[in-house]
């Protein structure tokens, strides 16, 4: 017989052998427990306790002697109803508990080193089809534009073997930098449009490179669904 079920559901494999014994063998006292069971006296009688506080035995004195029966194998679902409400009532409180671990939180990167790990970190958790989308990076610097938008080639090749789905918005300035690069997903404009952001999952970056060279990692899921 398959007992797995009855271990997930919290029973343990003593309380299992011994609910199982007693609903083959019919009302018995803990001496035949023990005997055919082959577990220790000790553990019976502890088994047995446990089984009726669960609701899985019942018992009648004879005598000085408890007979201990199983319950109708229906109570199965009983108990399981049982687990369903208890975990109910604790659900606000696991709640409550997620929500301090989703507060937001932001980490500065300095430096163009900064930014690659960074970027890196940006997308440490990816998933295959998980969306990455961007408005192009974009600083007066030309050789540290030049630069970034060198690692960027690099990045979004390994974007690409990771199986994320990349989505920008370009001003058209800038085309020429995204020349022999992935352009099925970028919008190029003349219009204006932010730059220096991108937003992965429940995270977002700023690089606002202008009036310093710091980039700026955000966990916020918040924040990211606003940015979508």
């Amino acid at each position: 017989m398959q007992t797995r079920i009855l271990e997930e559901i919290g029973l343990t494999k003593a309380e299992i052998t011994v609910y199982l014994t007693l609903l083959e063998e019919g009302p018995l006292n803990a001496r035949p427990i023990i005997r055919d069971t082959g577990l220790y006296n000790s553990i019976v009688h502890a088994t047995l306790n446990s089984l009726i506080d669960k609701g899985f035995v019942t018992f009648v004195k004879v005598g000085r002697r408890r007979i201990y029966s199983a319950s109708d194998p229906k109570y199965l679902l009983t108990f399981i109803e049982k687990k369903k409400h208890e975990v109910e009532k604790i659900l606000p409180s696991l709640h409550a508990m997620r929500a301090v671990a989703e507060q937001q939180s932001a980490e500065v990167f300095s430096g163009f080193r900064g930014l690659k790990v960074m970027l890196y970190q940006f997308i440490e958790d990816a998933k295959r089809g998980d969306e990455y989308l961007f408005f192009a990076f974009h600083t007066k610097d030309n050789d540290i534009y030049d630069e970034v938008h060198e690692f960027l080639k690099e990045y979004e090749a390994d974007r690409c073997k990771a199986g994320i789905v990349v989505k920008g918005v370009v001003p058209e300035r800038a085309r020429a930098k995204y020349k022999g690069r992935n352009l099925k997903n970028i919008l190029f404009t003349k219009k204006p449009v932010l730059t220096n952001l991108a937003v992965f999952r429940d995270k977002v970056i700023f690089t606002p490179w202008e009036d310093g060279q710091n980039s700026f990692l955000i966990h916020s899921r918040q924040l990211a669904e606003e940015y979508r």
